[in-house]
């Protein structure tokens, strides 16, 4: 057992620990992350993210502007088939950048404000004292059963975390499948012809090598000359309304993805003499937010970020909100604890969980649910077909631009 307790463990070394453990170490709190993977962040996610002024705190002023390799505030959006398409401005510049690199400048802020590292240990369970979590047990490179305590533990591991289900997160209620695909060698990819976010809107059972598909959105991000990130995610916030639906295997994304990159209208044509540099079926966890985030009566355990589905609901500017739950948290944890060494009680648990729904940026995610909900059972139940999205297309990208 490490001997020290420290003020934070994070179990998570992704942009959520992170962020979590930079603020920590800022604020001068003893922190510990424990990764399974022998590096931050091992899988790309998300190779976008807003400029909001957190992102200074977190990787220092301008750094983000300053490494990015494109940016843009505006999304363009084709209907089904590519028939028509409109430039939406969601008036805030998307900065496109290197995941490894990303990860490694966030892995070196926090070593520098004295956070300490574990890889290639793997969270398995926690350790719970009288209702409370008191800290965590995890296996090393080795197998070794080994054990740490913390005053606060926050789980920061995504969609692949494996203790949110002993609390009550059922993953397939909040996760949607998700092709991630990256390529650095796609000759059809120009920055000045191509400088936006393209989303495809593939509605229901519209596809005839994939006539059960739930909706869809295929996506291009122009990263630069030559180079993109894309996907295929699934949107599933409206399916239980949706009849004659099934959400494809591992197999069948893969087949249908093969399928759009070499015949979809628009979509296709940035795949022509591509290579391949990154191919992997996902999630976003953008389906619907799990709100039990202290599971404990007398606290001590914070889940966040993907575990609990903390992102914008659209699915496209995850990364920003699940880092910004996470400096809120170590802010709120730090200054109780600055007051009472042994602040974790169910009064703090309650007060503290009416605070964070105060947060403007928990009313945001929660408003972000609620309206995608509602577009997505506008666009795919109500007006679901390929030629009724066609005919009321200008409503629906009218709509879309007052709403952002």
């Amino acid at each position: 057992m490490d001997q020290k307790q420290y003020d934070f463990i994070i179990a998570g070394a992704g942009p959520v620990g992170l962020a979590a453990a930079i603020t920590a170490g800022h604020l001068g709190a003893s922190c510990i992350v424990v990764e399974k993977g022998d590096k931050p962040g091992p899988e790309p996610r998300g190779e976008s993210i807003v400029q909001y002024p957190l992102m200074d705190e977190l990787l220092g002023k301008d750094w983000l502007k300053n490494n990015c390799s494109n940016s843009t505030s505006y999304r363009r959006f084709h209907s089904p088939m590519d028939r028509k398409n409109r430039l939406i401005n969601v008036h805030k510049p998307c900065y496109f950048f290197g995941w490894y690199k990303f990860m490694e400048h966030m892995k070196e802020r926090a070593l520098k404000s004295g956070v300490k590292f574990l890889f290639k240990s793997e969270v398995s369970e926690i350790i719970e004292s009288n209702h409370r979590c008191i800290g965590i047990k995890y296996k090393d490179k080795n197998g070794t059963v080994k054990s740490i305590l913390g005053t606060t533990v926050l789980d920061c591991m995504g969609h692949t975390d494996p203790l949110g289900k002993n609390f009550g997160i059922k993953r397939n209620e909040i996760d949607c499948p998700t092709i991630k695909y990256l390529s650095n060698d796609a000759p059809h990819v120009n920055i000045s012809k191509f400088p936006h976010l393209q989303f495809y809107l593939i509605p229901p059972q519209m596809l005839d090598y994939a006539p059960k598909l739930p909706p869809a959105v295929a996506y291009v991000f122009p990263l630069r000359n030559g180079e993109m990130e894309a996907g295929l995610m699934l949107r599933l916030g409206s399916v239980k309304s949706l009849r004659k639906i099934e959400i494809p295997d591992e197999k069948q994304m893969n087949v249908i993805w093969d399928k759009l990159t070499k015949t979809y209208p628009g979509f296709s044509d940035f795949f022509k003499d591509a290579k391949t540099s990154y191919k992997k079926l996902t999630v976003i966890s953008n389906r619907k937010l799990f709100e039990k985030i202290i599971p404990h009566k007398e606290g001590g355990l914070i889940l966040m970020g993907d575990v609990i589905g903390f992102s914008e609901a659209n699915g496209s500017s995850g990364l920003y909100f699940g880092m910004a739950q996470a400096d809120f948290w170590v802010r709120e944890i730090v200054e109780e604890q600055k007051r009472n060494n042994n602040f974790w009680c169910s009064n703090f648990v309650n007060s503290a969980m009416k605070k964070h729904k105060k947060w403007p940026v928990y009313k945001y995610i929660k408003k972000s649910y609620k309206d995608i909900v509602l577009a997505e059972k506008l666009m795919f139940k109500y007006f679901g077909s390929d030629k009724a999205l066609n005919k009321w297309w200008a409503f629906f990208m009218n709509l879309l631009q007052k709403k952002s």
